[in-house]
């Protein structure tokens, strides 16, 4: 099956388009005017997922409360509030370090030591 000149111009027309609105768009960077280096983008990433995590244990830390108060005395349900509540304390902390490592990370990258 031989293509014949009407399917390649065709073809050629099609991708001169497509090459001609791709050159058109034009992405942002996603750094914003911080800067466009690894170490800037670790620290972002980490203090996005600092800003997630922390309201996520918020939400945690209430889910908690509300248990301890639907509880009515059961042994069994104030110890999963106590538990839910240990879990968020716990996964906050892992935050924080973590946040804590990435500024770490980003100095020795940058050579800041």
């Amino acid at each position: 099956m031989i293509p014949t000149m009407k399917t390649f111009l065709l073809f050629f027309l099609f991708f001169a388009i497509i090459t001609n609105i791709t050159i058109a768009i034009e992405i942002p960077n996603p750094l914003g005017s911080g800067g466009s280096d690894i170490p800037t983008l670790i620290v972002k990433i980490a203090s996005w997922l600092l800003g997630i995590g922390t309201v996520l244990a918020t939400i945690v830390v209430l889910w908690s409360a509300f248990l301890f108060m639907t509880s009515g005395g059961s042994q069994t349900r104030v110890t999963l509030a106590r538990q839910t509540l240990w879990y968020a304390i716990i996964g906050l902390a892992v935050l924080i370090l973590a946040d804590g490592v990435a500024l770490l990370i980003q100095n020795f990258l940058k050579g800041n030591f």
